[in-house]
């Protein structure tokens, strides 16, 4: 969501927000073509924007297509080769994480009310987590 808020508040429309997005995520030289067919949009759409985005330094043009110049740092996401990662999903696997190792051990020990509340708080918190992860995504994304 902060690459969104960031990006839009630079005055940029959602279309031109998402194409920057992809091209940033397939990290090489991306064509107008890719662009169209992967998003849905008309290849004049795309050729509109992205000539906005270079007006704009976002994105530059190479021979074999588009690239970006100066990526926007990404506060809230962690890119891993051509994926935007929600830093919220990995609070949630940690959560999961407590939560399964509770699990475990008071399967393997007693059920006390200290291990009852670890459990509620830790299944809690990760599902908060994950449904977070995903409206941020697909507000980015959408």
């Amino acid at each position: 969501m902060a690459v969104w808020l960031y990006l839009s508040s630079r005055r940029l429309t959602d279309t031109q927000v998402r194409i920057y997005l992809y091209i940033l995520t397939r990290g090489g030289d991306v064509s107008v073509r890719d662009i169209a067919r992967d998003l849905d949009l008309s290849p004049s759409t795309v050729h509109y924007n992205l000539k906005r985005l270079e007006e704009l330094g976002y994105i530059v043009k190479s021979i074999n297509g588009y690239v970006v110049k100066n990526p926007v740092k990404l506060g809230e996401y962690i890119i891993v080769g051509r994926l935007i990662i929600p830093r919220l999903l990995i609070y949630g696997l940690f959560f999961t994480g407590i939560f399964a190792g509770t699990v475990i051990y008071t399967i393997l020990t007693e059920f006390t009310a200290d291990r009852l509340l670890t459990l509620l708080v830790s299944l809690i918190a990760a599902i908060l987590f994950y449904l977070e992860a995903i409206k941020t995504r697909k507000k980015t994304l959408a």
